[in-house]
């Protein structure tokens, strides 16, 4: 009774199984899955939650949690990266226009919380002058996911989202 951010992204195997089988209860299973995640994980700030948990009795949205981040209420640096991916995944099977918006708002939640040198700290939370290691990998994962969303915006949008993730792969 519990979901993690990461599984945005593990959700292309529905519906390519739901193209196989040519049955659509998998696609729909992963949009179910995506709308649950999205409305539950995504903070009113747009940090997210690494996990969010449901009560095991009714499912009901319970409580999230940032099992991986320096504390609740803090957003985990891979898990950030992981929503701004998960929610390009999301628009390009679904093309769910309202999936535009939070992918920038998300986006941007990552890209204000950087260093300078743009090579993130393990949580946002923490920022020049903090002695804290960092974790590369999570601005690739965002770098994936903002040159997937690339191709979905619009012309004069792309632009600045291709040289955002160009500087976060060389960061």
């Amino acid at each position: 009774y519990r979901l993690i951010i990461d599984c945005l992204n593990n959700l292309p195997l529905l519906y390519w199984a739901s193209g196989v089988t040519g049955d659509s209860k998998y696609r729909d299973i992963a949009e179910k899955h995506i709308h649950t995640a999205i409305s539950n994980v995504i903070r009113d700030d747009y940090s997210t939650w690494h996990t969010f948990f449901f009560d095991m009795e009714t499912g009901a949205p319970d409580h999230g949690a940032t099992c991986q981040g320096y504390r609740d209420g803090s957003a985990w640096a891979r898990g950030q990266a992981w929503g701004v991916y998960g929610l390009a995944t999301a628009y390009k099977y679904t093309k769910k226009e309202e999936y535009i918006p939070l992918f920038e708002k998300v986006t941007e939640y990552f890209l204000n919380h950087l260093p300078q040198d743009l090579v993130p700290f393990w949580d946002l939370e923490f920022t020049d002058g903090d002695d804290q290691p960092r974790d590369s990998s999570s601005a690739p994962i965002a770098a994936c996911g903002i040159l997937e969303m690339v191709k979905y915006l619009k012309p004069e949008e792309q632009g600045y989202y291709k040289k955002i993730a160009r500087q976060l792969v060389k960061a």
